[in-house]
């Protein structure tokens, strides 16, 4: 019936095996829970070998990479090792928010007539320091409302939360780009269109908050895959906000350039701190998109 696939790096997954476990001892369906480590840090590969090794599960499984393959990569490896109907992933940094959490999924997913189900992710109300900037960001981009995931469901599926059935995802896997952060969920979700899409109200907590500077780093590869997706006249660039925006002002991208270098330090040290700017954050996404934009087509 379902398989639960996690990618993992450098994260602890025992709260969210542990919370699914619980969950599938009061369901009556076949079910697998596989995971794959993407060469996570001696610690938490270790850690999280012995956790499962004790479980001693037969239809638990963690894989471990030999190379750092990406977040897409190890995905599509998990597909490939799948062997129900439906693949239910989630990012290893979530936990359920109800204790019906795969009932809500088996439920749909028994009834449903369509190829994809989405979930939502949700934050913890209170300002977390140092991972205030990726709070921010995601209260604001992710934590998105129901009646708009259903308007729009296409462009608000997340990635860290979502099942598609097996034969959908095996001709349909995730895009490879430039770099392995930033937009591939978004251009795996493109290939579909949203009358596949049933939307469903089923959140997951998102745990895993990156620190500020971690954040920062993260999101200059994003842009990098940005602006690939530009340079490619990929269907998603005219999607992306970031790369509409850029494109109205990129006659003048020699000055924004220049601005950027000029100025970068100063705005990465608003990004870093205790009191971030998602507006500052937003001038320095354009700023780095010309300055990458200007070395990679000068």
């Amino acid at each position: 019936m379902i398989s639960v696939l996690i990618p993992v790096f450098n994260y602890n997954v025992q709260p969210l095996v542990e919370n699914l476990l619980h969950q599938f001892e009061s369901i009556n369906c076949k079910w697998e829970l596989f995971l794959s480590d993407d060469v996570s840090n001696p610690q938490y590969k270790s850690k999280n070998q012995n956790y499962i090794d004790e479980l001693n599960l037969a239809n638990v499984k963690l894989f471990q990479q030999e190379t750092n393959i990406g977040n897409a990569a190890n995905r599509n490896f998990l597909i490939d090792k799948a062997t129900n109907d439906w693949l239910l992933f989630l990012d290893v940094d979530v936990l359920a928010v109800k204790d019906d959490f795969l009932s809500c999924y088996i439920y749909e997913m028994k009834s449903t007539k369509k190829d994809l189900i989405s979930g939502n992710i949700i934050y913890d109300h209170k300002n977390p320091q140092p991972t205030l900037l990726r709070w921010k960001y995601g209260k604001q981009k992710e934590e998105i409302g129901f009646e708009k995931r259903k308007a729009h469901p296409i462009l608000n599926l997340r990635g860290a939360n979502f099942a598609i059935k097996r034969r959908l995802a095996n001709d349909n896997n995730f895009p490879l780009l430039k770099e392995n952060y930033g937009f591939v969920d978004t251009r795996f979700f493109l290939q579909f269109n949203q009358d596949q899409v049933s939307v469903i109200e089923n959140p997951v907590y998102h745990l895993g908050i990156e620190d500020n500077d971690v954040f920062v780093n993260k999101t200059k590869k994003a842009i990098a895959n940005a602006l690939f997706l530009m340079n490619t006249n990929d269907e998603l660039a005219s999607r992306l906000t970031l790369v509409s925006s850029y494109k109205k002002i990129r006659v003048f991208r020699y000055i924004l350039n220049k601005i950027y270098h000029s100025f970068y330090s100063r705005l990465e040290k608003n990004l870093v701190s205790k009191t971030p700017s998602l507006f500052i954050f937003q001038l320095f996404k354009i700023l780095y998109l010309s300055s990458l934009d200007v070395s990679e087509n000068s």
